[in-house]
């Protein structure tokens, strides 16, 4: 699995690594000559200046001061910085064959390509330009005395840093080590970030159904309250029509067996003086009763005869004064002969 992971990791683009790994953290002793070194302190490709130190000092080295607090308690690493004065440079061709074994081939080849026989010296190789058109590459090769690199590694001991991880060179910071024997532990570690992306898709995958059917229910519960208010409203329209429906065959049950009272005050309305005034009529059946003034009551009589839709008409009781206007207060009943609609 672990061998699967980083040819994946391997084939990805360089963009999207950082999302999975990213290098640890790097306390870094630059040095300046065989004697001094400054501190730096190197955190997703940002150094910061931590101050200088001299390995000839007999006070131990105080990791604590050169380490930023937020990182006190994370992994990190300590690089060894060579000068320019330590290191041997150069640059060869190789054909591309090689490409995945350079630092192998460097190795065959170091006696005769360098003054330094493998076992006394520290080596790496990196590409630096790729000719698919001839097939070959050419490689930066860094070469370092293993006795000087032993003596600093010495003297750091003895203040107190024992373990060094990479051993680069200032040409190349963080991309070579010299001394691969030397390398203790992961020069970087697996991001979290692709883990929380993968939860957070797969909440997202759980819950996105759970929101949609939510809202399709919300949605449902919203269409079922509107249709029980439209069919309320169409079931208080259908009991309104009822009800009319039911007076309308009530008034025209009525129409069919009594007198139209509207035709009977027409008729009273046309057929009465000027001079008199009705205060109420009263319609039971086929009896007729109206109260009213008049400034000549006795002639309502004769009036309401003559007219055939009236029969048996007489005062129900006596004549009266109003001694306020003078008139006649009148109570005539009547029998009604009006025709009424079938």
């Amino acid at each position: 699995m672990r061998w699967w992971g980083e040819g994946l990791y391997a084939s990805l683009p360089d963009g999207l690594r950082k999302l999975f790994r990213r290098d640890l953290p790097r306390l870094v002793l630059h040095m300046q000559d065989e004697q001094s070194a400054r501190i730096f302190w190197e955190d997703d490709g940002k150094q910061q200046e931590r101050g200088e130190w001299s390995l000839a000092d007999a006070d131990r080295a105080s990791l604590s001061g050169w380490i930023p607090a937020k990182a006190a308690h994370k992994p990190w690493q300590i690089e060894l910085r060579l000068c320019k004065a330590q290191v041997l440079r150069m640059q060869r061709h190789f054909p591309e064959a090689v490409k995945d074994s350079l630092r192998q081939v460097v190795g065959y080849q170091l006696d005769r390509l360098t003054p330094f026989a493998p076992d006394n010296a520290l080596y790496d190789a990196r590409v630096v330009q790729h000719d698919k058109v001839r097939k070959e590459l050419l490689a930066d090769i860094y070469v370092a005395p293993r006795h000087l690199v032993e003596r600093l590694l010495r003297q750091l001991a003895d203040s107190g840093i024992t373990q060094v991880h990479t051993i680069s060179t200032v040409d190349a910071p963080g991309k070579v080590n010299l001394a691969h024997e030397q390398q203790a532990g992961e020069a970087s570690s697996w991001s979290m970030i692709p883990l929380y992306l993968f939860l957070g898709a797969l909440v997202v995958s759980l819950l996105a159904p759970l929101a949609y059917k939510y809202r399709r229910l919300e949605q449902i519960e919203t269409a079922v309250a509107e249709l029980r208010q439209s069919s309320a409203e169409q079931l208080a329209i259908r009991d309104k029509l009822t009800q009319a429906e039911e007076a309308l065959r009530f008034l025209e049950e009525k129409r069919r067996t009594s007198p139209v009272a509207l035709d009977v005050v027409e008729k009273i309305s046309a057929d009465i003086p000027a001079h008199t005034w009705l205060e109420r009529l009263s319609l039971d059946g086929k009896t007729l009763e109206v109260r009213g003034e008049s400034e000549k009551a006795l002639t309502l009589i004769d009036t309401l005869e003559e007219a055939q839709e009236f029969a048996n008409v007489r005062f129900k009781s006596p004549v009266t004064r109003n001694k306020d206007n003078g008139r006649d207060r009148f109570h005539i009943e009547a029998s009604v002969e009006v025709a009424h609609a079938e």
